[in-house]
């Protein structure tokens, strides 16, 4: 077999590397926030406790404390907001915890015994993973996530017990999966018999941690769509039924077996799963590794049983997934043949990443496959709504928080999110009319903003409920000019006035 020439390498490397890199920064240009939702629900809650509001939700009519977002991210998204509300700046945030992430990962891969050219590919296949480069370039903690992952491992490495605690007290503070990379590292001091580093640890890791968990349990479900109560319903040990539960960790195996490909090539189906697992099984009975097996196999485990698409939470540990892989197939595959496999593989997801590229002129990269809203069509719906409505009219809108910041307007989404029946169920009903008129009626609200919301899986759903709700009478259309179809304004009228 002809020798791949450690030049060729370098020189591959470098030109997918600029590549990625002018996807990145395109998608850093991109002027929008807020087209996915948690990202405009992030900075609502950063410029609260901006303004000294506190930790709350404050687009809602009546503001409530803000339960479902770690506070770590939009704490340091509040101290951006504090120096410029511009898009650009705000958007450094992530780009620079991507930039730090994949740094520390690099560190990492070579720590636990990857090749220089082995590493690099790895970390360029994490990079130019569409989600990675959504994530890194959106509001959106995951760039924070994984970059106090790998700190803690390396911490964890480098025998500084509680530096690693504090990393993975940070990371909890950050999302949620840091639980079990904090159980999993205690318990790797603990099979090496390192009893007082354990100790250590965890009392800085728990010290950390625990603030935040009680702040969520004193705060009781204040709110039907951002309350405690919605948080729950994500997670199938605390919802649905017996027969549900099946269902739902059935589809979630499948998603998270095939997430990988999903990521890097947007294939998703069984036979990836199955790939998937096949690769795996063949990696971890060839070579195991406590540290950083151990971490995976619990965030996993949590995985499979949350609700909802898995690819964002798996994506702060995309380099390590790969690496699992990488250290398996290099005794199996000869390097050449390796090398030019995961150059292949490069090449897929760079055109994956150029098809979203092409997305792009509709204001944001996008989150999915299909096209977000155009940013241009809602600036002019945000213009209209702040000079033809009062300043103290309330909204209805599936964008809620972007409506607020953009508009001033208090802003309720109208719903709670049904993901049981909006992503395991065909057909699923995720938005009813009656429900949605309940929430108007209960929040005494004026209008609602309808907008395409392509990549949200309850959007048909809503759009079916507004437009019932309009041919019973309880809405009439506001008409605002040189707005494309798609886009709309609709006045309630059957509460007993008109704005």
């Amino acid at each position: 077999m002809t020798r791949i020439s450690p030049q060729a390498v370098r020189w591959t490397i470098v030109t997918a590397i600029t590549a990625v890199a002018a996807m990145y920064l395109a998608a850093w240009l991109a002027p929008a926030i807020g087209l996915y939702h948690a990202d405009g629900a992030y900075l609502v809650t950063a410029r609260a406790l901006a303004a000294g509001h506190g930790y709350v939700i404050d687009n809602l009519p009546t503001p409530v404390p803000q339960t479902g977002f770690p506070p770590l991210f939009p704490a340091l998204l509040a101290l951006f907001s504090l120096v410029s509300l511009n898009t650009l700046w705000l958007k450094l945030l992530p780009l620079i915890c991507t930039a730090g992430w994949l740094t520390l990962s690099w560190r990492l891969l070579r720590r636990l015994g990857a090749s220089e050219a082995g590493t690099a590919l790895v970390i360029l296949l994490a990079a130019a993973s569409p989600v990675l480069i959504f994530l890194g370039t959106n509001l959106m903690p995951e760039s924070l996530f994984g970059l106090l992952v790998a700190a803690a491992i390396l911490a964890l490495l480098d025998d500084k017990a509680r530096l690693a605690g504090i990393y993975a007290g940070l990371a909890t503070l950050t999302r949620p999966g840091g639980l079990p990379l904090i159980a999993a590292c205690a318990l790797i001091l603990l099979i090496y018999g390192r009893l007082r580093k354990a100790v250590e640890f965890t009392v800085a890791g728990i010290l950390l941690a625990a603030p935040w968990f009680g702040w969520t349990l004193a705060h009781a479900p204040s709110s039907d769509y951002y309350g405690r109560a919605t948080h729950a319903s994500a997670s199938i040990l605390t919802s649905l039924e017996a027969s549900e539960k099946l269902q739902a960790l059935g589809h979630n195996a499948v998603y998270l077996f095939s997430a990988l490909w999903t990521m890097l090539s947007g294939i998703e189906d069984i036979w990836s799963a199955i790939t998937t697992l096949g690769l795996l099984g063949w990696s971890l009975w060839r070579r195991r590794q406590l540290v950083p097996d151990l971490f995976l196999a619990l965030y996993a485990l949590g995985l499979l049983f949350a609700l909802g698409p898995v690819q964002y939470a798996l994506a702060p540990v995309l380099p390590l997934v790969l690496w699992m892989f990488w250290r398996g197939l290099r005794d199996f595959i000869r390097r050449e043949a390796l090398l030019a496999l995961l150059v292949l593989l490069a090449g897929v997801t760079v055109r994956f990443d150029y098809r979203r590229f092409l997305l792009l002129p509709s204001g944001q990269f996008p989150s999915g496959d299909q096209r977000p809203n155009n940013w241009k069509e809602m600036e002019r719906l945000f213009a209209f709504i702040r000079s033809n409505t009062p300043p103290d009219a309330v909204l209805v809108a599936n964008l809620d928080p972007l409506f607020y910041l953009n508009t001033g307007r208090k802003t309720i989404r109208g719903f709670a999110p049904d993901y049981f029946h909006s992503v395991y169920q065909a057909g699923g009903v995720a938005v009813t009319p009656d429900g949605l008129a309940a929430a108007v009626l209960a929040e005494n609200c004026n209008y609602i903003a309808l907008t395409p919301d392509r990549n949200f899986v309850e959007s048909a759903a809503y759009r079916r409920a507004v437009e019932a709700l309009e041919r019973g009478g309880m809405l009439e259309p506001v008409s605002v000019p040189a707005l494309a179809p798609g886009y709309r304004l609709l006045r309630v009228v059957a509460n007993g006035f008109r704005r």
